[in-house]
């Protein structure tokens, strides 16, 4: 009988690297010869090729943090069987999660036990996590992204707050520092719109404080340099927001590229375009596709529910919302609507919720960085 150390190298990393990602702590801790192949860099590039043919998504549901698979087979091919599927196959469990906010494969999240808030960075493909300590205590109304330094590859956080008798401050965490520093800026953030990370920076919808105050309001694109530590300039938007009357969410495509949806309450249609090019300091955009919102039956979103991403190769978007279950009722279910070049393709139900308004928060998902 062969055993499984017998076997040839390039057969063993052949069957590793089919792994799923909910398994990887327990095939690394096995033994130290495939706990030393997963820290290789080739071998780990081949997992994740692997990795991302499962279209894993990560989403928020009851104060839980979900690794789902999306499976979108069949939307144009009416002679497939098996519809399209968004499936739960992990959970990260830490408390009550009341954000979170992805980079380069890594999660932030913030809990709320409704004492006290807390910071937790987690890393799924090591199993790993580090609690970050606050320099003044967190808020659930905080907003944080996380990204990192081009230059020496150092993770760093980015924490945007209110203080009794200011507007916002903001302060990074350096990771290599452990330490937090209250850093200057010109710029509001729209505080009710997560931003995302893109290339180790993250992108922000914002307005001018000044335009503000003059009772203006021109919002535009911002970016986040964290090899700078500092704000680019305004990026301009492909369409003119109002967020009293509009919807706006980003995105990212394949942690390359940059998504963002606008439904208009005036023309009742979504669009969504994707960027051509984009950096701390330009953009250029081309519209990926747009469609009448009344072709998706009652969807609507409550305050920073609604996410969404884009699969360029099929050519469909799919938004993730949530919907009251009865007219009469409290209680509710998620759904995710796919919709393409010509409208609504299909719904999934993605299950009732506990809670009256939880987060919801999809992207692709990607193996990190040994960090």
């Amino acid at each position: 009988m062969t055993m499984v150390s017998d076997l040839p190298q390039d057969l063993v990393e052949e069957i590793l690297s089919r792994v799923p990602i909910t398994c990887l702590r327990a095939v690394r801790s096995t033994c130290k010869r495939w706990n030393g192949l997963f820290k290789d860099p080739s071998f780990r590039k081949k997992h994740s090729g692997k990795a991302a043919k499962d279209s894993l998504v990560v989403m928020m549901n009851g104060y839980r943090v979900c690794l789902m698979s999306v499976n979108l087979n069949g939307i144009h091919n009416h002679k497939d069987l098996v519809a399209p599927s968004i499936k739960q196959i992990g959970e990260f469990n830490q408390g009550k999660i009341c954000r979170v906010f992805h980079c380069n494969g890594l999660l932030l999240c913030l809990t709320n036990d409704c004492i006290t808030s807390r910071l937790v960075v987690w890393n799924p493909y090591l199993g790993q996590t580090r609690w970050i300590e606050p320099r003044t205590a967190y808020d659930k109304s905080d907003m944080f992204s996380i990204g990192y330094d081009n230059n020496n590859n150092n993770h760093k956080i980015l924490r945007l707050f209110y203080e009794l008798d200011s507007y916002i401050n903001y302060e990074i965490y350096d990771f290599k520092a452990n330490s937090w520093r209250i850093i200057p800026t010109s710029y509001i953030i729209v505080s009710n719109r997560r931003g995302v990370s893109l290339k180790g920076n993250t992108y922000f919808l914002a307005r001018k404080i000044f335009e503000v105050e003059e009772g203006v309001e021109d919002y535009c694109l911002l970016c986040f340099d964290f090899t700078k530590e500092r704000f680019g300039p305004p990026l301009h938007l492909p369409f003119h927001y109002h967020p009293v009357d509009d919807d706006t969410v980003l995105s990212t495509v394949r942690e390359e590229q940059l998504a963002v949806l606008f439904e208009s309450m005036d023309t009742h249609k979504i669009h969504i375009w994707i960027t051509t090019k984009i950096d701390p300091n330009t953009v250029s955009w081309k519209k990926f596709l747009a469609v009448r919102t009344e072709t998706i039956i009652d969807l609507y979103s409550f305050f920073d529910t609604r996410s969404f991403f884009v699969d360029e190769e099929k050519k469909v978007a799919v938004i993730c919302d949530i919907q009251k279950l009865k007219p009469n009722r409290i209680d509710m279910y998620q759904k995710a609507c796919i919709v393409g070049e010509k409208g609504y393709i299909e719904e999934v139900n993605l299950g009732e919720l506990r809670y009256c308004c939880p987060l919801v928060c999809s992207v692709r998902f990607q193996l990190p960085s040994l960090v």
